[in-house]
């Protein structure tokens, strides 16, 4: 009984001691999305629109509608019109300001006097030349000069937007002497008036389409003025009107209509300041006095009876059910609450062991690495904990969800078997989390069997950008099905195919991201990794090509022969090629000792023993390995280094000792001619293994023929099996037949080698015309 127990895969796979962070792994998971989950009553009202009731539903006590977030924010918005903004009217900026223009009219005419003497100090100069006044006048000019020279730059420091306009030059330039100009006074006088008219008006330190109330409270002497916004002006406003009363009360041709607009606009300021203190600490006490419910369910009220369509009024009131379930079960005692989770942690794990089980029975060796298990929960937290955060948190649409991106990362990580397995996993848990949401799950499910069929078998990165239009096709047509069944609206089906293609575009690229990502952290090698493998630009096998070119042509037919066979039976078709390219890079280290690159001349075996020679032609495997750490290698392809080989000997050298011991009664030590392995551990090194023996084997036959390589083929196989080099690889006999393959097929390693060696199939001879040959 303990044997059968022991030989069982499933109580192997079990054993708590062997693989306890695996189980740790997966509770933890369970754990983490048992808190994503709402709280399992409030599941039993969760509806959506058009969806038909499976039993009535009657409140369970008495509740509160809650009112819909629409019309909440609706109620929301206009409270918060209600609420005045509150200004203050600031009657110093005004003073200020007008202080401020007085004193640049009066810099400005201290400039005008100061030019005006210099070009007197300068007339005098001119004039007084040959005078004996000449020394005095000249030191006046200069003591002008420099005078002007400093009134210049403080004027342009302290008002720099004259400094690039000609215009105001010419102004401060005076015409005449400035005692006799009277312009100066009339200006000012004007511009302060017409800023003045403004500030009485009110000018708001805010634009006014920025105030979203209906009315505005001004703070003014002891009486507060509630008026319309639009009673006061803001400051483009009062820029405009200002322009307005410029242009009316200088005449066309004055130089003063522009400038004087530069004054309004350097020294009008807004003189209603906003208060937004008070006025946020009003709205926020107004919005808190605004109901958030609109009338009651009553306790045994039916609400809905059974096979009802559910319509927008209903949903609200289950909606609001909901909401009252969960406060309630909230506030009933630790202990309910406690039942409540002991059962969801039940339930999630029944569905989570789903695909669990499958790895363990159906890819165990995944299983056996707690670091992949970390991989594929994971994937399945971050698409779960999306589903939490866009659909209940965010409150989006549940096609947002990204349901494709972890299809696509756990198939090109892995395969499409698994791919398919945990998308269904996690379909079933996103329904649940919905609300038994049946729609989300075909949805998922459909789309992400679209994804995973797309890159099931993935050889270029351009499969990954080509499955965006699949996924948006598959949208169109699994959106029309629900909508046409369950007869939505075409805006409905519309709105619901815009977000799916959204998620379609984006998921693609999402995907390759998190492959590189997954990648680097997990050491996964994907088929995208093994497709740059196969590029002869690839260091390693460049390398290969130029020192052991016969190598590199074996390596290259023997991932032919590998290819065929891995896909006569489902192997891993672009593993096994990869495998075959790099399984004998450690014959670059002593090229010439291997007879595929040797090229005539002297054979170096001939000068060294049969020992020497196997030890030799066995390092290459050492060497090999050594390469791959060096070139970085994954190990996935590094694996086929050592167990093409495997534990079997150097067949010649060995044969040649035990001829040579006959001759002299020496033993021969058997160990030192078997390579050290280990042997082939999957059915991708175990074809491997069968392919290079069969390729170097059939090089050998003189005049081949499909009976000769044929029966080459069956002693090799027959030869690995007895010596007990595939007792750890999981090829069955039906595989190796289908390995084998037959002369007519196009599948196996027959149809290969025929077209390699040109063999074709002769027919017999027709007796009763044998010229018919």
């Amino acid at each position: 009984m303990a044997d059968e127990q022991k030989s069982n895969p499933l109580v192997q796979y079990f054993l708590l001691d062997k693989y306890w962070r695996q189980y740790l792994i997966i509770f933890g998971l369970i754990l983490l999305i048992s808190t994503l989950f709402p709280h399992g009553k409030a599941l039993k009202y969760s509806y959506q629109v058009n969806d038909i009731t499976r039993e009535p539903i009657i409140a369970p006590f008495t509740f509160s509608i809650l009112k819909s977030e629409e019309r909440l924010q609706k109620d929301l918005d206009e409270q918060k019109k209600s609420v005045s903004y509150i200004f203050n009217r600031n009657d110093e900026i005004v003073a200020k300001q007008t202080d401020a223009l007085g004193e640049f009219f009066a810099i400005t005419n201290e400039l005008r006097h100061a030019i005006w003497r210099l070009e007197e100090s300068k007339r005098l100069v001119y004039e007084r030349r040959y005078h004996k006044q000449y020394e005095k006048a000249r030191s006046e000019f200069v003591s002008d000069s420099t005078n002007l020279y400093i009134l210049t730059n403080e004027f342009h420091r302290l008002y720099s937007f004259t400094v690039d306009k000609p215009d105001w030059l010419t102004y401060v330039t005076p015409a005449q002497d400035p005692k006799n100009m009277k312009d100066l006074d009339r200006n000012t006088d004007r511009v302060i008036q017409i800023c003045k008219n403004r500030w009485t008006e009110g000018i708001y330190d805010i634009a006014i389409s920025d105030i979203t109330s209906n009315k505005v409270t001004v703070n003014q002497s002891d009486v507060p003025d509630l008026a319309s916004p639009q009673s006061f002006n803001d400051l483009q406003m009062a820029w405009t009107k200002a322009r307005k009363e410029l242009l009316s009360v200088f005449s066309d041709g004055d130089i003063f209509r522009d400038l004087g607009y530069d004054l309004i606009v350097e020294f009008m300021k807004p003189n209603l300041l906003f208060d937004l203190e008070i006025t946020e600490r009003r709205q926020i006490e107004s919005l808190n006095k605004v109901p958030r419910s609109q009338g009651v369910v009553l306790e045994n009220e039916l609400i809905v009876d059974a096979n009802i369509m559910i319509t927008d009024d209903v949903l609200q009131k289950l909606n609001s059910l909901s909401v009252a379930v969960t406060k309630q079960e909230t506030n009933s005692g630790w202990v309910k609450i406690a039942w409540s989770f002991l059962g969801r942690i039940i339930l999630l794990s029944v569905v989570v062991s789903l695909f669990f089980a499958f790895l363990v029975v159906y890819r165990v060796t995944i299983f056996r690495d707690w670091k992949l298990v970390l991989l594929i929960s994971i994937v399945f937290l971050l698409q779960l904990g999306l589903a939490h955060i866009f659909v209940i948190r965010l409150e989006w649409s549940e096609y947002l969800i990204p349901v494709t991106v972890g299809a696509m990362t756990l198939t090109i990580l892995f395969d499409a078997r698994i791919g398919f397995m945990a998308t269904t996993s996690m379909a079933i848990l996103m329904g649940l989390m919905m609300g038994q949401n049946i729609d989300l799950v075909i949805v998922s499910l459909f789309t992400a069997t679209i994804a995973v069929y797309n890159i099931r078998q993935l050889r270029k990165r351009s499969q990954l950008f080509i499955t965006m239009f699949a996924l948006i096709a598959a949208s169109i047509f699994v959106v029309l099905g629900l909508g046409l069944f369950k007869e939505h609206n075409w805006l409905t089906m519309l709105n619901d195919i815009q977000l799916l293609t959204i998620n379609s575009i984006l998921a693609p690229i999402v995907t390759y991201g998190m492959i590189g990502l997954f990648e680097i952290l997990f050491e996964v090698t994907t088929d995208l990794t093994l497709i740059e493998l196969l590029d002869y630009d690839n260091p390693l096998l460049k390398r290969s090509q130029q020192e052991t070119n016969g190598t590199f042509n074996h390596s290259i037919v023997v991932g032919n022969l590998a290819e065929s066979c891995a896909n006569a039976i489902g192997a891993h078709s672009l593993l096994c090629r990869v495998g075959a390219y790099y399984h004998d890079i450690g014959k670059i280290v002593k090229s010439e000792y291997f007879i595929e690159n040797q090229y005539g001349g002297e054979n170096k075996h001939d000068s060294l023993t049969h020992t020497m020679s196997a030890r030799i032609i066995r390092a290459h495997v050492k060497e090999g390995l050594r390469l791959a750490q060096e070139y970085a290698l994954p190990k996935l392809v590094s694996d086929f280094i050592p167990m093409h080989h495997g534990t079997t000997r150097v067949e010649y050298f060995y044969r040649m000792a035990l001829k040579d011991a006959e001759e002299t009664g020496a033993t021969v030590d058997e160990s030192a001619f078997r390579y050290p392995g280990p042997k082939p551990n999957t059915k991708e090194t175990g074809i491997l293994m069968i392919c290079e023996a069969v390729e170097a084997a059939v090089r050998s036959i003189k005049q081949p023929d499909i009976f000769k390589i044929e029966a080459m083929i069956d002693k090799i196989i027959k030869g690995r099996i007895d010596d007990g080099q595939l007792n750890e690889c999981p090829l069955t006999l039906d595989e190796l037949n289908k390995i084998k393959g037959t002369v007519d097929g196009n599948i196996g390693m027959l149809p290969v080698l025929r077209g390699i060696y040109h063999i074709r199939i002769e027919y017999p001879d027709d007796p009763k015309n044998p010229a018919s040959a």
